[in-house]
């Protein structure tokens, strides 16, 4: 098929009609972002709709007949199916590639905004060339939105998810306007080509500030690959911050319609910070060394008006900032850790303080706090944002689900074991078998787990449903606070053990290998039938793969009822 477009000559009226449409195309481009909104509300409605409808009619007995007439039912077949779809779709496409339905979802939407961009175009070649532009500027404001951090963050509020969940969208938003762009600056070129005037236009402030904000994009889209990020994060960060900044003034002077969406975008960034500044505090921390590991414990004083949000929910987070008065001397640049941020799991939550657990990596933020571990009596003042995460949104696990199991590597159990100890104090309040939950913790050395050991309480061992499994090596961390992430083989992610007087830290009641997680979730879906069970897990990406994999054929094959929380952070 030839290419159905070409450079016409167009009267004044004809431009004019050109403009309207291209700055209609615009706002249909961003306010369709409306729908996807609207979509999700309505479902959520059927949800709970439903729910209510049930109720009467749902006995909370795993073995009830209610239970097994309705899975015998067609709706209960319907059910099963679309457990099944909604199963594959959460799954990755491919290792590294993130979720099939992110990719549905992803295509659809990219398919949707090029209709957008050919609708009503003819064979105006310039037409369609300023279209891609235009579409593209107009998904900015939804971009910086779905990048928003802040507790505010409307997305956030209205999918009751957190940045986390909302940064795969924000990826693949940014692929999306890439390859919109990419179009648009191409197809620009090739005009001024056929036209005969590439030397003069290229002379011209407008397409040299085009071509430069291109350029910048190419650099920030080629510096987000994963590649890059497990060379170094910092660079990803820095470039991520300035060009996200600077491209925004670029576009402004670039093309006066564009400039409705540039400050739309500004205004998403200028609130996203002073929110995030408004829900940051200052404490003097007491940062203590793990023995015989390579972890180090933080205790961060919290203002008494905030305490009560870090207690509402486990397995929350924070992001902590080492401010200029703290930064030890020779550890690097100062202006690198003004612009850290790092996410850590909320280990503890005490009446006054909030405790964070950390692995000492190669980068500068926890190369900075281990070397303040160090200093005795050093009470350096650290500054945390939040509380955040997804955990605020999480259904009750005791009294929604009849077994819940949670699955942690290494300082992956920062998240999991807050959470397990809330479910645990539930059910013996529900008058329930604490035997429903289930804890299971693999790490290389059981000194890891010294840092939840309370002298006051029991020790770990004495929980029945808590196994700890000492690997010795292999097991590699993926855990919040790692701003240069481990290499992809996961193979020296943790530093080297002393393992002289570390393996009777902590006794390591599930034994000395690796956990076999299709036998202890195969042994779990053979409890009850008709049993609803919910599964979380924290740590190596290989971990959690692996577990979702055993997980999943009682769901695909055996239509079970499952909720599925994989907690990573991959940013």
């Amino acid at each position: 098929m030839a290419w159905p477009y070409h450079v016409v000559d167009l009267t004044e009226d004809q431009k004019h009609s050109r403009r309207l449409l291209l700055d209609r195309s615009g706002v249909y481009a961003q306010l369709s972002a409306v729908v996807p909104i609207l979509i999700y509300q309505l479902y959520r409605l059927a949800v709970w709709v439903s729910l209510v409808r049930n109720k009467s009619k749902y006995s909370a007995l795993p073995s009830s007949p209610n239970r097994k007439n309705v899975r015998a039912s067609t709706e209960g077949g319907l059910l099963s199916r679309w457990r099944s779809a909604k199963w594959w779709l959460g799954g990755e496409a491919a290792d590294g590639w993130g979720l099939r339905g992110h990719w549905v979802a992803g295509g659809m939407w990219a398919a949707w905004l090029v209709l957008l961009c050919v609708k009503e175009t003819g064979d105006d070649y310039l037409h369609i060339t300023k279209r891609f532009g235009v579409v593209a500027a107009s998904q900015l404001p939804l971009h910086y939105m779905l990048a928003m951090k802040s507790l505010y963050s409307p997305l956030a509020f209205l999918f009751r998810s957190s940045h986390e969940d909302l940064n795969a969208w924000h990826r693949l938003s940014g692929r999306i306007i890439y390859g919109l762009l990419l179009c648009h600056a191409t197809w620009y070129i090739n005009f001024f080509v056929l036209v005969g005037v590439l030397q003069k236009r290229l002379a011209a402030p407008v397409v040299m500030v085009g071509i430069l904000g291109f350029a910048m994009l190419t650099i920030l889209s080629s510096t987000s690959l994963e590649a890059v990020r497990r060379w170094s994060y910092r660079v990803f960060f820095i470039c991520h911050l300035v060009i996200g900044v600077t491209l925004m003034p670029l576009l402004f002077f670039h093309a006066k319609s564009l400039r409705i969406y540039v400050i739309e975008a500004l205004a998403l960034f200028v609130f996203d910070i002073v929110c995030r500044k408004l829900d940051t505090s200052t404490g003097f921390a007491i940062i203590t060394q793990v023995p015989n590991s390579n972890l180090v414990k933080v205790q961060v004083p919290v203002p008494p008006s905030k305490i009560h949000r870090f207690a509402a929910a486990p397995g929350q987070h924070v992001y902590l900032h080492i401010p200029a008065q703290s930064t030890p001397a020779n550890s690097g640049c100062p202006s690198v850790h003004d612009l850290c941020y790092n996410p850590f799991t909320v280990a503890a939550v005490s009446e006054t303080d909030v405790t964070l657990v950390l692995r000492t990596l190669r980068g500068p933020t926890t190369r900075a706090i281990d070397k303040l571990a160090r200093r005795n009596r050093a009470r350096p003042p650290l500054n945390i944002e939040g509380p955040l995460g997804s955990s605020r949104h999480f259904p009750n696990l005791a009294r929604d689900y009849d077994r819940i199991l949670l699955v942690a590597g290494g300082v992956g159990a920062t998240f999991a074991l807050p959470i397990y100890k809330a479910v645990q104090e539930q059910l013996v309040a529900g008058g329930r078998s604490t035997a429903r939950a289930a804890f299971v913790w693999a790490m290389r050395s059981p000194a890891e787990a010294l840092w939840a050991q309370d002298p006051d309480s029991a020790p770990l061992s004495a929980d029945e449903n808590l196994k700890i499994f000492r690997t010795g090596g292999g097991l590699a961390d993926e855990s919040r606070g790692d701003e240069e992430p481990p290499p992809a083989d996961e193979s020296v992610a943790m530093k080297p053990l002393r393992e002289d007087g570390a393996a009777g830290a902590v006794e390591a009641t599930g034994g000395s290998e690796r956990p076999d997680l299709q036998q202890i979730v195969d042994a779990l879906f053979r409890l009850g039938r008709e049993e609803r069970v919910a599964v979380l897990v924290c740590g190596p990406a290989s971990m959690a793969r692996e577990l979702r994999a055993h997980v999943g054929r009682w769901v695909v094959g055996r239509g079970r009822h499952v909720w599925f929380h994989d907690e990573r952070f991959g940013w």
